[in-house]
Order: C-alpha cells, then structure tokens, then sequence
C-alpha cells in the first residue's frame, strides 16, 4: 500500500484537528490493534526541529482517527512548510505509511 498524500495547513499558536478515516481502496480499515504515529519535520532530513502529532482512535474499527497539536505546539513550530507523516505499526514489527505530505504553518497577524 502506498501512502496517501495530503497537505495540510495551521495556524501558529491555535490548536489543529484533522479528521482521517482509513480505507484501502474502497473497503475500511479496521485498526483497532495498530499503533499509531506522526511527526512533522522542517526537512525531512533534520533529526531536531520535529513535532509529534497526538493520534487518536475515535471509530477504531471504522478506521476512523483524529491528528492533533496543541496551541503550544504550533506556536512552537517556525512559520512555513513542513514535511509530516503518519504510520501505523501492526505490532508484529510491520510499519506502515499511511499519509504524508506538506504541513504549512501560518503566521499570527500581530
């Protein structure tokens, strides 16, 4: 399975929420037993400068979960375009990328 890509945007200093729910193909995923994983980097390459995003089962066996940060941690993040993903891990050592892409963040006016 290849990951989906989806660019995502927030504001600095407001808390993000991003809805997900996982099919592959037409047919959803239940992910009941999988760990779940984000981070966003400035560059994909850097091993500093990362936030990781709070992942949420809200319907596990829909497939369904929420990607969050808090107001700290955007405030925290420097304004402009980061690169994230999210993974999930079967538990039997199989991880897996589910999504990736660009994650913008906007600076506060005044």
């Amino acid at each position: 399975m290849s990951a989906a890509t989806f660019n995502m945007t927030a504001n600095a200093g407001a808390d993000f929420s991003r809805k997900f729910k996982l099919k592959i193909g037409d047919v959803t995923t239940d992910i009941t037993n999988y760990t779940l994983t984000g981070v966003a980097k400035q560059h994909h390459t850097k091993t500093s400068g990362s936030v990781s995003f709070t992942l949420t089962k809200t319907n596990a066996s829909a497939g369904e979960f929420t990607m969050n940060l808090t107001e700290t941690q955007t405030a925290s993040m420097t304004p402009g375009t980061w690169s994230y993903d999210c993974k999930a891990d079967d538990g039997s050592g199989t991880t897996t990328t589910l999504i990736r892409g660009y994650f913008t963040v906007e600076p506060n006016v005044a």
